[in-house]
């Protein structure tokens, strides 16, 4: 096996689906399996290898398996250049058929035969955000769930600005597929604040926020405090269709509150945080994740997977 991928939850049914899976690795294994059915049930199983894609505003449609569509399409998902050929239509079904049930789904084959793109364009026709994240005998537990470390401002500050970036963008999407005037018109406010925001710092170098000036470092937490307190207020006033609520809203507003407290010039006492890893941040976010070379991680990071 070189590479497992990782999708939605793992249940009962979805420890079976690995057990059943990893014993069909081989053509042989899959006749084998074919030949039982067929003598337990009494019927010839029928399997299409070129099932019907379909897609609409709702679903993806791969033969007998359905995948409801994200209303927004995320920009992460928006530049995939990836093509639906004949030959992996029937791979492409047995994965949505896991994804459909909510199991754990293992693709085995040699590199470059195509498994990591396959999830890829899963992500990319349903609108699901995908995390890749790369396994190798060096990594540890904590990398995928977390570990407690030293407080620090600017770490909670990236992942503010991330979370509500994640807001604003599903936000003007959904607004902008009505009508673009009367929106930039409504919510001139919010928008101009949050172009002021990335005028202050800009997104692509927030490794660098050290450098920031405490004045202009103030000055970005109030518009990002402005920015959430304007999205509060339309979702309060209005009925949108959208991923977060007024409760995701106010808990973000009380870190944004809590992080000018602790940037107001007074001396932080040195404190310990829980720091989410690659795969709870994901699974928080809602997101997709495939694991690449599963089977070179060490067996405590396998038996997490499990």
């Amino acid at each position: 096996m070189h590479s497992a991928g990782s999708l939605g939850k793992v249940d009962c049914d979805g420890f079976l689906n690995i057990v059943y899976v990893q014993r069909m690795r081989t053509a042989a294994d899959r006749r084998e399996v074919l030949r039982v059915y067929e003598e337990v049930f009494g019927v010839k199983p029928l399997i299409n290898p070129f099932p019907c894609v379909q897609l609409d505003h709702h679903y993806l449609r791969v033969g007998d398996a359905y995948i409801k569509r994200n209303h927004f399409q995320s920009i992460k998902t928006t530049s995939s250049g990836l093509k639906i050929l004949p030959g992996m239509r029937n791979t492409l079904e047995a994965a949505a058929q896991c994804i459909q049930q909510q199991w754990l789904c293992i693709l085995v084959g040699p590199t470059s035969s195509g498994k990591t793109s396959l999830i890829r364009l899963l992500a990319h026709l349903t609108g699901n955000v995908l995390n890749e994240i790369n396994l190798s005998s060096a990594t540890d537990i904590s990398e995928l769930l977390g570990s407690f470390e030293q407080y620090n401002a600017y770490r909670n500050f990236r992942s503010i600005v991330a979370q509500l970036e994640r807001y604003v963008n599903e936000y003007c999407s959904l607004q902008l597929d009505s009508c673009a005037d009367e929106f930039l018109r409504e919510r001139k406010a919010l928008i101009k604040k949050w172009l002021t925001f990335f005028s202050n710092i800009s997104f692509g170098h927030m490794s660098r926020l050290d450098s920031i000036d405490g004045e202009n470092w103030r000055t970005c937490i109030s518009l990002l405090v402005d920015v959430t307190e304007l999205l509060k207020s339309d979702l309060e006033r209005h009925i949108l269709s959208v991923s977060w609520s007024l409760e995701d809203l106010s808990k973000l507003l009380m870190r944004l509150h809590k992080l000018q407290e602790d940037t107001s010039g007074h001396s932080v006492p040195v404190k310990f945080e829980w720091a989410s890893g690659l795969l709870i941040k994901a699974v928080e976010n809602g997101e997709w994740i495939v694991l690449e070379d599963a089977n070179l991680c060490n067996p405590t990071v396998n038996d997490l997977h499990i």
